[in-house]
Parts: structure tokens; sequence; C-alpha cells
């Protein structure tokens, strides 16, 4: 009974803390959301055309900073277990490594859609009457790409050292700034003339940019700033382990995008009823970005505590952050996903108003909503892997799922069973549960929670961001 009494206030206080966490980083993704929702709005005042441009170039642009959402996983990884070991050079110096890698990434990536922004735009397929448009919504967007690298990376720092709300007031004093410009610099106010479509890159453009600023000046202020001399002289073998902790991530990003494409491409070909199926699927996937949001936030929270457990030397104490933090992304989800699925007629309706549509989008959500709450485990816990550094591991989690289960799930469905659209929502409510499973048993087992150990050197890879002195230092205060 004393054991019980034990681990319920144990686990309690995992979840007083994963909610602590959690709930700064729910409300920033919730700001971020809105930047992206307000751009639609608008654009939707401007014109069809313009409407669909913003819809293409922020798929495009998505693409373009995947590997600042990699580099953050890393980082995130790393910064998070120093901060667990309580090295503030640690936490410095990785910071620096990574806006090193950040700035030289994003720096190529700039010049690269300055020069060819009509082939870049050619490539993603945009459709000709409205290419004039996105190039020049690209040729905006690629002039802050090194900010908003910057802006990523150093947002991932500071949640995962300790200060999240600071991260999360400069996210919504950027959010905020992007509503009013967005109105602002597009239709004109008072003295600012109405510049259009264009004003919509621009308001992006420049709320990017003081959330940057905002967040640099956390970075280089107070514990754990940034070290000046691992700017000037990096650690290739710090470099060399943030990459190798970032790029699965990456391409586990890369391989879950273009899968969701192709599977738009599938429902496309389908025989009869192909536009309905994706209308309905368009519609639905919308609806359930409300959800996902505190997932994803909950993902991240997960990264942040279980990495600090790490670092701390306590792995039990990981596990246990880990799986409070997914118990209360269950939690969280579960209303939202009933309600859902109870009224999916009533809130499709409020989105399409054609009958076959409704009727395809409420089927739509019903199928999805079955497997949300396996997908609310399985991000969660793919954060906590995430965090301790086992990237390569949860890259293949996801590469199997997605491309070798529930693509081949959609073709069997569609071309040999003849299900249509019904099949392709069922594949991919099964796929969830399977990518579910494999990401449990990977929590189950040990090997996550060493990830991050170097196997030679016998030390955490975040060590290698450290000089020989603070190395020296840092070994004798862990013994």
């Amino acid at each position: 009974m004393n054991a019980l009494r034990f681990n319920t206030q144990e686990m309690r206080h995992f979840l007083i803390e994963a909610w602590s966490l959690g709930w700064p980083i729910i409300l920033m993704m919730f700001f971020q959301f809105s930047i992206g929702v307000t751009d639609v709005y608008v654009a939707g005042f401007l014109g069809t055309g313009i409407l669909a441009a913003v819809g293409y170039v922020s798929q495009l642009y998505w693409t373009l900073i995947i590997l600042a959402n990699g580099i953050t996983v890393g980082t995130v990884s790393m910064i998070s277990q120093a901060y667990g070991a309580k090295s503030v050079d640690g936490v410095g110096s990785i910071t620096a490594h990574s806006i090193i890698i950040g700035v030289i990434i994003a720096g190529v990536l700039t010049v690269v859609a300055q020069v060819y922004p009509a082939g870049i735009v050619g490539l993603a397929g945009i459709p000709e009457g409205i290419q004039e448009i996105a190039r020049d919504f690209l040729q905006v967007f690629s002039l802050v790409l090194v900010p908003t690298y910057l802006m990523i990376i150093t947002g991932g720092v500071l949640r995962s050292s300790g200060r999240v709300r600071l991260a999360m007031a400069n996210s919504f004093a950027a959010a905020l700034l992007n509503v009013a410009l967005d109105v602002v610099l597009s239709f004109g106010w008072s003295p600012v003339p109405a510049m259009g479509y264009i004003g919509i890159a621009w308001a992006t453009a420049t709320s990017t940019t003081v959330g940057m600023l905002l967040n640099m000046s956390h970075i280089f202020l107070g514990s754990g700033r940034i070290r000046i001399e691992a700017l000037v002289r990096p650690r290739l073998r710090c470099i060399k382990n943030l990459l190798k902790l970032g790029v699965p991530s990456a391409l586990q990003q890369t391989a879950w995008n273009a899968g969701t494409l192709v599977i738009y491409f599938l429902v496309g070909r389908m025989q009869g009823g192909e536009i309905t199926a994706l209308a309905a699927m368009t519609g639905g996937v919308r609806i359930e970005a409300f959800i996902f949001l505190p997932v994803f936030a909950l993902n991240m929270a997960a990264a942040v505590l279980a990495g600090n457990k790490l670092g701390a030397g306590d792995p039990d104490g990981a596990r246990s952050v880990a799986t409070a933090t997914a118990g209360m992304c269950l939690l969280i989800v579960l209303v939202p996903t009933v309600l859902i699925f109870i009224f999916a007629p009533d809130i499709s309706g409020m989105i399409t108003q054609d009958r076959a549509v409704l009727e395809e989008m409420t089927r739509y959500l019903r199928v999805n909503m079955l497997g949300t709450p396996f997908l609310a485990i399985g991000i969660s816990l793919s954060g906590a892997l995430q965090g301790a550094g086992d990237t390569m591991a949860t890259m293949r989690i996801i590469f199997t799922g997605m491309w070798l289960f529930r693509i081949p799930l959609i073709l069997v469905c569609i071309h040999v069973i003849g299900t249509g659209a019904l099949g392709v929502w069922a594949s991919m409510t099964v796929s969830m549960v399977f990518m579910c499973s494999l990401l449990v048993h990977r929590f189950m087992g040990e090997a996550w929670m060493k990830a991050s150990l170097d196997k030679k050197s016998k030390t955490l890879l975040w060590q290698t961001c450290l000089s020989d002195a603070h190395r020296t230092g840092q070994s004798q205060n862990s013994r």
C-alpha cells in the first residue's frame, strides 16, 4: 500500500511537471497556427489565385525549413540533457554550434532560392496560372530563411533549457504582429499604402524576424547563454553529433510529408468519387489540426523532460515522465475526439454544403477518430525517444509505418479489394495503430535510453560540445 501511494504521488509529480512545460508549448503551437490561418484568411479576400498560391508556397516553404526542424530536434536532445546535468557551459556551447549549422544551411538555401525562384516553383508543380505570384512569395520568404532558421532553433534552445515561458511570450508577440501586419500591409492603413498579396509575405517575414530577435536577446543573456568562443572555434565533433541526431529527424519528416502527398495522389486517381474524396480529406485534415496542436506540443514537452532526466542520470525518471506525458496527451485528446466522432456531420457541414462531400468527410472523420488515441500516444512517446537521442530508430519506425505499411495497404484497398475511399481512411487508421505499437515496443526496451551514449568514449554526445577544460570539470562533477 505504501509503495502504491509512493508511485501515485510520484506519477502526480510527473504529471504536474509535464503540464507545467506542456501548456506553454500548446499555446506556442496555437500562436504559430494562427499565423498560417491569418495568411489564408487575408489571401481569401484578395482572390482565389492568391489563396491557391499561398497554399502551395506554404507547403514549399515547409519543405525548405524541414532541416531547421531536424536541427532543432538534435539541439533539444543535447541541450535538455546538458540542462539536466546542470551544465551551463554545455547549454551555451550547443547553442552556438546549432546556430552555426542553421546559418550555413539557411544561407545556402537563400542563395539558391534567390537565384533560381522560377526553377524551384516549376519543380514544385505549381500551376502556371499562379507561378508568378508564387515566385514573388518565395523571393520574399527566402530573404528571411536565416532568421526563420534561427527563430526555430533558438525556440528549441529556450524550451529545452528552462525558459519555455520566454519562448511562449516571444511566439505570442510574433503571431500578434503577423496578424496586424497582414491586414495593414495587404489592405493599407492611413499612411501605409496597400501592398496587396505581397503584403502577406512581408508581414510573415517581418514578424518572423522580430520573433528571432526576441529569442536571440535571451540567448545572449543569463545562465546558459551562448558561448562566443564556440562560435569562433567550433568543435567538429559537436557539429557531427548535432547532425547525427538532426538529420534522421529531417528525413523522418520528409518521408512523412512525401508519403502524405502520395496518398493525395492515389486518392485523386481512384476510379469514381475521387474529387469528392479529395475534398473530404482536405477538409478533414484541417479539422484534425485542432487536435494535433496539443499532441505535437506534448511531443516537444516529452522530448525535453526525457532529455532532462537522462542528463541528470535518472533513466527511470525519464521513462516515468514520458509515460506521464503520454497519459496526459491521451486524456487531452479524448474529449475532442469523442465530440468530433459524434458530431462529425455537423462539423463537416461547417466546411462544405455539398452533400456527397459532407457524407464522405463524415466517414473520414469517424474512421480517423478511432485511431487518434493511438496517434496521441505514439507521437508523445516519439518525443521522448527523440529527446533521448534515439532519432534513427524513430525515423525507421515512421518510414516503415508510412512506406512499408500504410501506402501498400491503401494500394491493396483501392486496386485489389476495391473499397474506394473508405478503404483509404481505414488504412490510415490501421497504420496509426501499427506505428503506435512499434513506438510502444521501442519505448518498453532499454536501447533508446542509451542512444545518446558515444560507444567509444562512453560519454554523452552533448559533452563533445564542451572544451577540454570544461569536459574535464563536467566529468569530475558527475563523479
